[in-house]
């Protein structure tokens, strides 16, 4: 935990700060300001892989943790560290995730904005937009909450199935994560409730509580992705990364 909020959070964090810094300093207009605007987005773009690529590391790593724990296979740092070859993985599931996500609430948003904003523009107010669309958008994301339990249930063991099944890619790993879900969306909530739950009351004690609240909630849900794995409509998984490994 010390090293995924030294690293995960530590790096992220310094070049925001580095490039802020810097972008304090840049100023005038016409084709500097153009110029500056290209780089920005580049330097943008080139920061979010690196969160993209550290969350990889780290999200997986704890995955292999927890799964080597509860298998009681030998433990060490090196664990974390395990899943590097599957960064790639990460990255190409979280983009199309992302992207359907996008495709499904892009819709949506647009109809409530032509519906009760009208056109708009980038000069249109943000206060405008929230005045005459806010309550829409809150009533339509209510009406909707069960749907989005629904899909986060499911693939709730995405990451999980990545790090633990060798021979699953990034699309595979999703559909193998719903066909584990399927019928245990009840048992996943729960869970899941429990497991936020230590890790909010854990992350209230000055945040010092996380050492041991966030690895206690990564075994709670670990074990449930494994007892739901076991009997679920999925191929046998190839461990040689999680349990096949000598540390």
């Amino acid at each position: 935990m010390l090293l995924y909020w030294l690293l995960g959070f530590g790096i992220p964090f310094a070049l925001n700060v580095v490039w802020g810094f810097f972008s304090a300093f840049q100023g005038g207009g016409g084709e500097a300001s153009a110029a500056f605007t290209a780089v920005n987005v580049i330097v943008q773009g080139a920061m979010y892989l690196v969160q993209l690529v550290l969350s990889a590391v780290f999200t997986l790593g704890i995955w292999a943790m927890a799964i080597r724990g509860l298998s009681e296979e030998p433990m060490s740092v090196g664990v974390l560290f395990s899943q590097l070859s599957k960064i790639w993985k990460y990255i190409l599931q979280s983009l199309a995730v992302l992207l359907g996500a996008a495709l499904i609430l892009l819709p949506l948003v647009m109809i409530i904005l032509l519906l009760f904003v009208g056109p708009i523009d980038l000069n249109t107010p943000m206060s405008e937009i929230i005045d005459d669309a806010g309550k829409p958008f809150l009533i339509a994301f209510t009406a909707l909450l069960p749907v989005y339990v629904y899909v986060a249930t499911g693939i709730a063991f995405m990451q999980a199935e990545l790090a633990f099944n060798d021979d699953a890619g990034p699309v595979d790993a999703v559909l193998y994560s719903w066909r584990i879900a399927r019928g245990k969306r009840w048992k996943i909530i729960g869970v899941g409730l429990l497991a936020s739950l230590i890790a909010a009351g854990s992350a209230m004690l000055c945040g010092i509580g996380l050492l041991f609240g966030a690895p206690l909630s990564a075994l709670l849900f670990g074990a449930l992705y494994l007892a739901l794995r076991e009997g679920a409509d999925v191929p046998s998984a190839n461990t040689a990364t999680t349990l096949g490994r000598q540390y």
